[in-house]
């Protein structure tokens, strides 16, 4: 069987908030022929950040998550502004807003859908290499950040011992891995 694109058929918008739309959308099913409706929720598109620092430390940092109700040990990431064209330069703002440091080097590591049975935007993947600390962080309201930096070698302790549990950061990881990876 060939898996095939199913037809829209309307679009409500059930809710708009700061950051994100739901709405709910009615297709029909190619192989049925049944009109379903579906809740999907639009946002902007985002980045996720792996900094490195020339001497092996990985950049991390420590913010509650109101979702798992608990602090999260993570990578830095946000959404890409209205304004901004370049996912690069996202994640670069993003890197220095949430740690402080610049990187030398931003490399594209990949583009993953966070969640494409319901939401509409994408994720792209960075590196960067050469980090350094300029400067202070720049957090939003909602935002208490705690940066931290790490021997690289350590990041694989941290994901199996479940202290590294954010499903994009660990995509971002298997990304970089995929990419041949180098952990001093």
């Amino acid at each position: 069987m060939t898996i095939q694109r199913w037809h829209e058929l309307s679009n409500e918008t059930l809710a708009q908030y700061k950051v994100f739309h739901v709405r709910k959308s009615r297709r029909r099913s190619p192989r049925t022929g049944a009109e379903i409706g579906f809740f999907l929720m639009d946002t902007a598109n985002w980045v996720t950040v792996l900094p490195i620092t020339d001497d092996g430390q990985l950049v991390l940092v420590r913010q509650y998550r109101h979702g798992s109700e608990r602090v999260s040990l993570e990578i830095p990431g946000g959404l890409i502004d209205a304004h901004e064209t370049d996912p690069a330069a996202a994640a670069a703002r993003e890197l220095r807003e949430e740690t402080g440091f610049e990187a030398a080097r931003i490399e594209a590591l990949g583009v993953m859908n966070p969640n494409p049975s319901m939401m509409t935007n994408r994720c792209f993947a960075f590196l960067a290499t050469g980090c350094r600390r300029v400067g202070a962080l720049h957090m939003d309201p909602g935002e208490d950040i705690e940066v931290l930096t790490v021997p690289l070698r350590d990041l694989d302790g941290l994901i199996a011992g479940g202290e590294i549990d954010h499903a994009i950061v660990l995509a971002t990881v298997a990304f970089w891995r995929a990419r041949g990876a180098r952990e001093s």
